[in-house]
């Protein structure tokens, strides 16, 4: 059979391909079209078609035409998406009513996918609520939303087929808020839960209910109407696709309320906390009035519905033909969503990155764990050296937290028996050949006691880390740091500690930690394997980097972390960062070393200058040595006292001895003294 799916590379639409392809003996064709890339579209689709041109467009009417089954959904479609559908099936749209402008080859079943949105405001005659999909003429959705055109888009499909003769058989599904596979309606609920914010809240007392429904459900509800030949459109035209949570004896089932889907993902995915209360949604986007617009996530959060699923859904034959067959989740979200938290994790590409760091003491472990935990956003947990409550730490790594984000745990310089004590625990083993033979339930002959229980120890392969990493490094190395670290009079402390490692992991006949995981561990978990570290030349980034690329080594997790281009250009900017660093210390100490030289500089100048200065001093101290006293007396005494008798004689003052010594102290100019 051929199957036209509008937008294949959608939620939905990949849903629909892998649930409508499998057929008895073999898989349908199936062919459609994609909302974003070629990428997106899963590889079993035959072809893919658009209308970007005419000659595509001419190309996708002939696909349509020639499948015996083409499903479009209202979630990732247009009007003109439908009219475009409509007129490929040889119908006019436009008119009113609407004219077949030809005749199809054979029968077509068209498939419209709705939601329970199209029924929000819809009013109950019954008395117990419940709507039911024969309620399909009263159905009215919220004025002013967009899911009243989705309301005129339903009417007009089924309207355009009703004409005797028809070999179009048009049928609506209307779906609850649908959850699974990835997520889209409740994505951000489970996304903030897995990244630990506390974003979620419940409006108002959040007791309104609202109907839900798996992905996988509603496609095997389009896939059961695909296959039954036997259902009359005219008849029955509009299915209700919702689950069926568990009610007390008696009573029928109903829908999740808002504060139970929001505290149930709450309390599965993340640290448990009170959901707080608000009164009204705050705003995601303002239309062209500058109006708060809801969000589709907040519209579905305000639904208030009780719903019946189809008939079809009851049957106990439902999905018989899937796989696995019948109800993919029936009793709903909250019963189911550990599930659904797997399938979260597992489509958005979300790995619990658990991990385990041992190693000698001073070696760099607790640095790396810290590394570690800050770049995957993910707990760390330190293992105690003595008095270890394992059963405590046990309870740590089995934490939702560490369940979904995964941990890393620094092991200290723990050996085989202290992660073999927190890694496995007692199972109970089954009753041995011997005791069955005699045939008295296992108990032995009278007055004999029965034999002891055996146990045998079985690994918890939910906290058992994927990724193991045992530092490498010389003593010296080690105490050097360690010295460095805590002073001189911790070197007794760090020798004490490196005699518990080495008779733990590295003495001969000794089982180590890195034994238990490559001999025990690696058993039932896929693909561990243990990491050896070395540490020698390395520094804290060096380190970290080689653990990273250990860590992804079959690819990068999503886990909303930084890219692999990103992480890149980080690594980048901190290696220019460094390298600017180091050269701007080279420049400081080259500066500082020219000032050096250039006072040294001018301090030998001053030095030299100095000497001259000495020198030529010392020189006319010898020359004035040499001369004779009366040479002397004439050339630096005579001249200077014959003026200054002379000025005497011309002021005559009354101390004519004081007024000459004045005289001569301030006009002798000084000249070379003889020094003793």
């Amino acid at each position: 059979m051929r199957i036209f799916i509008h937008n294949v590379d959608t939620y939905l639409g990949k849903v629909l391909v892998s649930e409508l392809r499998r057929a008895d003996g073999g898989s349908h064709r199936v062919f459609g079209t994609v909302a974003k890339s070629l990428d997106g579209a899963p590889k079993v689709v035959k072809r893919i078609v658009g209308r970007e041109d005419p000659k595509r467009s001419k190309k996708m009417i002939e696909t349509i035409q020639s499948c015996k089954v083409v499903v479009l959904d209202l979630f990732n479609s247009t009007l003109e998406d439908l009219h475009f559908v409509i007129k490929a099936l040889k119908v006019d749209p436009t008119t009113s009513p609407p004219k077949p402008t030809g005749e199809l080859e054979g029968d077509v079943t068209f498939i419209l996918i709705s939601s329970a949105m199209v029924w929000a405001e819809t009013k109950v005659d019954r008395e117990d609520g419940v709507l039911k999909e024969s309620d399909y003429p009263a159905r009215t959705p919220v004025a002013g939303s967009k899911y009243e055109q989705w309301k005129e888009m339903e009417d007009l499909a089924m309207s355009c087929f009703t004409r005797e003769g028809s070999t179009v058989k048009a049928l609506v599904v209307a779906g609850g808020a649908l959850y699974g596979e990835g997520e889209d309606a409740f994505g951000k609920l489970f996304k903030d839960a897995w990244c630990g914010d506390k974003e979620h809240v419940i409006l108002g007392q959040g007791q309104n209910r609202i109907p839900t429904v798996h992905v996988r459900d509603l496609s095997r509800l389009v896939r059961q109407l695909m296959d039954n030949s036997s259902i009359v459109a005219a008849d029955t035209p509009y299915f209700l696709a919702v689950d069926q949570p568990p009610a007390p004896e008696g009573q029928k089932p109903m829908p999740p309320t808002q504060a139970e889907i929001v505290q149930g993902i709450v309390d599965e995915m993340c640290d448990p906390y009170q959901v707080p209360n608000v009164s009204e949604w705050p705003a995601q986007d303002v239309d062209d009035q500058g109006e708060g617009v809801l969000s589709d996530l907040q519209e579905t959060m305000m639904l208030d519905l009780r719903m019946e699923p189809a008939a079809i859904m009851l049957d106990p034959e439902f999905a018989s033909l899937n796989d696995p067959p019948g109800w993919y989740c029936r009793e709903g979200l909250l019963k189911n969503i550990r599930k659904i938290a797997g399938e979260f994790c597992k489509e958005r590409k979300l790995r619990a990155m658990r991990m385990l760091i041992g190693g000698p003491p001073a070696s760099g472990k607790s640095t790396l764990a810290q590394n570690v935990s800050e770049h995957f956003r993910i707990p760390r947990v330190d293992l105690p050296r003595t008095g270890a409550n394992f059963d405590a730490i046990c309870d740590m790594l089995s934490t939702r937290v560490c369940r979904y984000r995964g941990y890393v745990l620094d092991a200290g310089e723990a050996g085989f028996g202290e992660v073999e004590r927190l890694l496995r625990f007692d199972v109970e083993a089954p009753a041995g050949g011997e005791d069955e033979e005699g045939g008295g339930g296992g108990e032995g002959e009278e007055g004999e006691e029965p034999a002891p229980k055996q146990f045998t120890r079985q690994l918890n392969e939910e906290i058992c880390p994927s990724f193991v990493v045992v530092t490498q490094a010389p003593i010296g190395l080690c105490e050097g740091r360690y010295r460095m670290a805590h002073g001189e009079g911790s070197i007794q402390e760090f020798r004490n500690r490196m005699n518990n490692y080495t008779e733990s992991n590295l003495n001969d006949g000794v089982h180590s930690l890195a034994d238990f995981f490559q001999d025990v561990a690696r058993k039932s978990v896929a693909n561990l394997s243990v990491f050896n570290l070395p540490v020698a030349g390395k520094d804290e980034e060096d380190m970290f980097e080689s653990t990273r690329i250990y860590m992804e080594r079959e690819g990068r997790p999503f886990n909303y972390l930084a890219t692999e281009e990103e992480v890149a250009s980080e690594i980048l900017e901190r290696r220019a960062a460094r390298a600017a660093e180091a050269a701007e210390a080279i420049a400081t100490e080259a500066r500082r070393r020219l000032e050096s030289s250039t006072v040294q500089q001018g301090e030998s100048k001053r030095r030299t200058e100095r000497a001259r200065i000495i020198a030529e001093h010392l020189a006319e101290q010898q020359k004035l040595r040499e001369m004779p006293l009366r040479e002397y007396l004439m050339e630096y005494m005579i001249p200077s006292l014959t003026e200054g008798l002379i000025e005497v004689c011309k002021v005559l003052p009354d101390n004519p001895a004081d007024y000459l010594a004045n005289y001569l102290e301030e006009h002798t100019t000084p000249g070379p003294v003889l020094e003793e």
